[in-house]
């Protein structure tokens, strides 16, 4: 549900700069009427240089992507002796959505981005063996994982494009105490606590995009590669795990599609 509002709250945002666009152009029409019924000389014999306002030049952009990213150790997919998932196993599937206003002139563009991974089951994930208790330890081995973040684009051309991104995690997993025997074989576990783990962190990347112009806006196809990670910084566990922290990593290579638009032509 916190997941859901911060897309809506996104959503709700884009869509307040576009109306804000579409009011502003009203505004400037009805002027430009207004000034042109008025009794002026013949506007050919004089050379005038309109400087458009800078929301009339920006772009606004958003869309969504899809990748798969090198795991860091505590995300890694358990091996249960499989050879050929290996593969599989260091690797994640990630999912994003952004949106960003664009300043053409510049060749700049600045955004939010949301992205997550619900369902990481069967995880190498933490493990903390508890002192004083004989033969017992707590694991965290079920995560879900989102995430915030703000970045800045910079485009050189229509075919290249660079940037920064900087995100703050927030992950909710299950704690299990495990009790073992003498030989320390799991002969017992429980759930202890629902925790929550923040991180934060920052990601590098570069990527080429298509441009197809249609009507109204560009479709712009594209594929990035980045390279980022993020360490836990807070947690609100019952257990004290000391420097025991998550990492998280999102280095890899996403495909993914955006459609921009607005911007005098």
């Amino acid at each position: 549900m916190v997941e859901m509002k911060g897309i809506i709250l996104i959503i709700a945002f884009f869509a307040l700069l576009i109306g804000i666009q579409i009011l502003l152009e009203a505004s400037d029409t009805m002027e430009f009427n207004y000034t042109t019924e008025m009794n002026l000389p013949n506007p050919a014999l004089k050379s005038v240089k309109v400087e458009l306002p800078l929301y009339k030049t920006l772009k606004y952009e958003f869309g969504c992507s899809r990748g798969i990213c090198i795991a860091s150790q505590p995300l890694k997919k358990v091996n249960y002796g499989n050879p050929f998932g290996i593969l599989e196993d260091n690797l994640n599937w990630f999912n994003a959505f952004d949106i960003s206003i664009l300043l053409p002139e510049e060749n700049l563009g600045i955004g939010f981005e949301y992205g997550w991974w619900p369902y990481l089951m069967n995880r190498e994930g933490l493990t903390l063996g508890v002192p004083d208790s004989g033969y017992a330890y707590v694991e965290v081995t079920k995560w879900a994982i989102y995430y915030y973040g703000i970045f800045l684009n910079y485009y050189p051309n229509k075919l290249f494009y660079c940037g920064i991104l900087l995100n703050h995690f927030k992950t909710n997993a299950e704690e299990v105490l495990v009790l073992c025997s003498i030989d320390s074989i799991p002969v017992y576990s429980y759930r202890t606590n629902y925790a929550q783990r923040k991180c934060i962190g920052g990601t590098v990347y570069c990527g080429l995009e298509k441009h197809v112009l249609l009507n109204k806006f560009e479709l712009i196809p594209f594929i990035k590669l980045q390279i980022g990670y993020a360490k836990e910084y807070h947690n609100n566990s019952q257990w004290e795990w000391g420097d025991r922290k998550l990492t998280i990593g999102t280095s890899g290579i996403f495909l993914g599609i955006n459609m921009r638009f607005g911007g005098e032509r």
